[in-house]
């Protein structure tokens, strides 16, 4: 192997075998994305009353609202949202409307603390910092099928709200 200013010079053949190896490495990198992207249900949601949309909603089996609710499993809504502030706690708040009641919808014990349940980041959150948090919603097999209104709000720990959102859904 020759050197020229004290680096390995290759033969041009290995040069281009490398490219070409790290090309596959990018495609099969950007396929994987792009299929995960695909195959994302992120929804349409409403605007609540008080406190911002999130940037998306992705409901796990749901393509569109209203999304199909199976009692007995655990409905898995991925929530983006970028911090305003400083976050030291984050809690859901969920509230469920039916026949024109609107019921708390009261989490697990360890469901309660949204700081547990998030992905790629830990409370405190930063300022313009990017969050995706997963609710993990129950849906008992006890509950009566029917149509309903989920709202999601995300409060800080001033109790001011962080992140908003309803969604068209249907127990079934």
């Amino acid at each position: 192997m020759r050197y020229l200013n004290s680096s390995p010079v290759l033969p041009l053949h290995t040069s281009v075998q490398k490219y070409g190896s790290n090309m596959r490495l990018l495609t099969a990198l950007f396929t994987i994305c792009l299929a995960g992207l695909v195959l994302a249900d992120v929804v349409t949601v409403q605007q609540c009353p008080d406190g911002p949309l999130p940037l998306s909603v992705d409901v796990v089996g749901c393509p569109s609202t209203p999304c199909n609710l199976p009692k007995g499993q655990d409905a898995a809504v991925m929530v983006e949202f970028t911090a305003r502030k400083h976050l030291s706690a984050l809690v859901p708040v969920v509230h469920a409307s039916f026949s024109g009641l609107t019921v708390p919808f009261v989490l697990p014990d360890d469901r309660k603390d949204a700081c547990e349940w998030l992905s790629g980041t830990v409370c405190p959150i930063s300022p313009d910092e990017d969050v995706i948090y997963e609710l993990q919603l129950p849906v008992l097999a006890s509950y009566p099928s029917l149509s309903l209104n989920v709202e999601l709000k995300l409060v800080d720990q001033a109790n001011e709200v962080v992140t908003c959102f309803q969604l068209q859904a249907n127990v079934v």
